[in-house]
């Protein structure tokens, strides 16, 4: 398969706007590491001990861990892959000192990016994020409560870091209400 000329690409958008499938999507079909800060959470999360119980308090009430948290967790895989391999975010920058950190880091190890934000109603999240925590069991968005308090997280904190991606001319918008497929293809046409 032959790689696209960017091979860093950093998936925004709201709760249940598609990143994750997206960026497995991405993964599986160029080969490329998947980071991903909710996975990372979800399996600390499940662990034994003071930090486990302590992201899990954090995490079931859909408040997001501290900045420095996330941005350990980047910055720890960023200097440990390869230069050659192509790598997609799902979940992380989430707030603006994410953002900064997460294009510091970038620019130094030469990593030009593109951000992609997967714009979706609230109303069609809300539908999403509930079936999903149906078939999944997920503690985090269970109910209409949680993914409101979620969403709110999400308005405060993460949409700064659109405006950051603006401004430094690396975000991209697509429609992330459109069917898997239709997404995919609308991201295959920013990375050639």
């Amino acid at each position: 398969m032959e790689q696209p000329a960017i091979r860093s690409v950093l998936l925004t958008g709201r709760p249940g706007s598609g990143k994750g499938t997206q960026a497995k999507l991405l993964s599986e079909k160029y080969g490329w590491t998947h980071f991903s800060t909710g996975e990372l959470f979800k399996n600390l999360r499940e662990g034994e001990g003071e930090l486990a119980e302590r992201v899990r308090t954090e995490f079931d009430a859909g408040r997001l861990l501290p900045d420095w948290f996330a941005s350990y967790l980047f910055e720890h895989e960023m200097l440990s892959l390869s230069p050659e391999r192509g790598v997609v975010f799902d979940g992380y920058p989430r707030s603006r000192a994410q953002a900064e950190v997460f294009d510091s880091v970038m620019s130094w190890l030469g990593r030009p990016y593109v951000a992609i934000d997967l714009a979706v109603s609230d109303e069609e999240v809300t539908k999403r994020m509930l079936s999903r925590a149906e078939i999944e069991h997920r503690p985090d968005s269970g109910t209409v409560e949680q993914i409101q308090a979620r969403l709110r997280v999400y308005d405060e904190h993460t949409q700064p870091v659109l405006s950051y991606l603006e401004e430094k001319g690396a975000l991209r918008v697509i429609d992330g209400s459109k069917t898997p497929e239709e997404v995919e293809a609308a991201i295959a046409s920013i990375l050639s």
